[in-house]
């Protein structure tokens, strides 16, 4: 079921932060965002706005693989990658889009972290970042399980061109006609 929903998935995330948050006010213990906004290493915000510019750096890479990797599914004229485009239909038309979406989802809001941090505090930004980091980490899982998918497709396809060139014609061993007898 996640495999096909990624929105689904990313739903989930969402709550779990939700649920994070809202656990996280009855028992400080499990707070890390207030946790790492209290940090003594050296000044806590510039330190939580690098580790959001960090996040948004990861996203991004993972944006830009996934765009690699979906040019590669669309665009190849491979038959069986012609049939996985029809058979996948919705449901893999929703997990391409989903691991560019949830890459730029990470970087935006990494961004969007790092703002609110400088302007509002860390705290309220950490939350904002924990979200990205799990958004990002589902796009990068996602995607190398579409990758690993078409790189078994393109096994398949290599095996078979291995076995036709391997193969002997059964004319080219037995002749059609006896030898003519003089």
């Amino acid at each position: 079921m996640f495999a096909n929903y990624p929105l689904f998935v990313s739903l989930l995330i969402l709550a779990a932060v939700v649920a994070h948050f809202l656990v996280s006010q009855r028992w400080p213990v499990v707070n890390v965002a207030a946790a790492l906004a209290n940090t003594e290493a050296g000044d806590a915000q510039d330190t939580l706005t690098s580790l959001a510019l960090g996040v948004a750096g990861v996203s991004a890479m993972v944006g830009g693989f996934a765009g690699v990797v979906v040019v590669f599914g669309l665009g190849s004229e491979n038959d069986r990658f012609r049939l996985l485009r029809q058979k996948g239909s919705q449901r893999l038309r929703a997990n391409w889009i989903s691991v560019v979406l949830s890459s730029f989802t990470g970087a935006f809001g990494a961004l969007i972290s790092a703002v609110i941090v400088v302007a509002f505090g860390a705290e309220p930004g950490m939350w904002i970042l924990e979200l990205c980091i799990l958004i990002t980490a589902h796009a990068a899982i996602r995607l190398t399980c579409l990758l690993a998918g078409l790189a078994g497709i393109v096994d398949s396809e290599d095996e078979d061109h291995a076995r036709t060139r391997n193969t002997v014609r059964t004319a080219d061993i037995i002749r059609a006609e006896p030898p003519a007898r003089t």
